[in-house]
């Protein structure tokens, strides 16, 4: 079997993360696996064996269709995985041309499509051998919108060297370098400054933590269009000094080893491969109802589910589990209990089986 995984984003977020961990997966498995990732992208530059610069100029631009024709034809795959919905069109196109190849899509958002008509062509189409959701929140959407055809539901994973453990001095040392005091109460979020991933409510919910507890501070951990904004938000609330922003950065699983809490206050959400990581490292996690979010945290069990946009009622769950010691390690387990669920390992096996059902 010869797999060729397609992702055209610039940016190194979850989507790409997985399509990379799938990636090397199938080639553990011993699978002839390659990966055409755009040229200008973080991902092509993370991708070590079997790796393919996608010159990329557009969904329908067609020289997108014409550099992608030229990746198949030196490849020759028995199933194009495209990762993104900017490379599923091209590949459609190519099949449309007589290209032979089996087709599979991963929907990792749960945006809404009913309105978008070249959304409700490509997920409908015929051509189209199989469509994934990565939770059962995308999976829904695309069904309420329209989409007649199976969809089947993989969850994202995460691998066990995803896991980072500090020792003691090592936390203490980074705690002092991002300015923490060893009496505060860290909360943490990780992501891109983007609107779906709604920070806004996240910064307003901790204003109210602050009120309850000074002793606490706010980890934010990513960049993005909406950085800048989100600090200006900070200080206009005047708690600029107890919440942290540090930007992109790579040691993420070192800075998950000084949280004592993680939040996620996504508008919408496919599933969230942070939160995944959050919880494999023992974090309970207050999220919204977003998109795939319930299907991560089971409400009294490793966190709390409020509402979207609800910062009060975020902030009510922080606050109660900073006050409850016993609640927080009851969590903590539970949270590494459910972390199993969403194994790579897992993820892999499945993808395989899609595979050889369509071949």
């Amino acid at each position: 079997m010869k797999v060729l995984h397609v992702d055209t984003g610039k940016e190194w977020r979850g989507g790409q993360r997985q399509a990379l961990l799938l990636h090397e997966g199938l080639l553990k498995k011993g699978v002839e696996s390659y990966m055409a990732a755009n040229e200008s992208g973080k991902l092509i530059k993370r991708c070590k064996k079997n790796c393919l610069d996608y010159v990329y100029k557009g969904e329908i631009n067609p020289i997108s269709a014409i550099n992608l024709k030229k990746i198949i034809q030196n490849i020759k795959p028995d199933i194009v995985h495209s990762h993104d919905a900017h490379s599923l069109t091209p590949a459609l196109i190519l099949k449309y041309l007589g290209f032979k190849y089996k087709l599979v899509h991963t929907r990792r958002v749960d945006f809404h499509i009913k309105n978008n008509l070249m959304s409700r062509w490509k997920y409908n189409n015929k051509k189209l051998d199989s469509l994934i959701a990565i939770s059962e929140g995308v999976k829904n959407i695309l069904v309420n919108d329209g989409i007649k055809r199976p969809v089947e539901k993989i969850y994202s994973g995460l691998g066990k060297n995803s896991i980072v453990n500090l020792s003691d001095n090592e936390k203490n040392d980074l705690r002092k370098k991002l300015g923490i005091n060893p009496s505060d109460f860290v909360i943490g979020c990780v992501g891109n400054f983007v609107p779906h991933k709604d920070f806004e409510t996240l910064i307003r919910a901790f204003t109210l933590v602050y009120d309850e507890k000074k002793d606490v501070k706010l980890l934010l951990v990513g960049d993005g269009e909406l950085l800048a904004d989100m600090k200006k938000l900070a200080e206009k609330l005047n708690i600029s000094g107890n919440v942290i922003f540090t930007g992109y950065a790579e040691n993420v699983g070192e800075l998950m080893n000084i949280m004592d809490l993680y939040a996620a206050t996504s508008e919408e959400e496919g599933l969230n491969t942070s939160v995944i990581e959050a919880m494999m490292h023992g974090l309970p996690v207050v999220a919204t109802k977003a998109g795939g979010l319930p299907e991560l945290i089971k409400d009294d069990f490793n966190g709390y589910l409020c509402d979207v946009k609800d910062y009060t009622g975020a902030a009510d769950k922080l606050i109660i589990l900073l006050n409850d010691e016993e609640k927080i390690h009851r969590f903590s387990v539970n949270a590494l209990e459910m972390s199993e669920t969403f194994d790579v390992a897992h993820m892999v096996e499945k993808y395989m089986e899609i595979y050889q059902k369509i071949l």
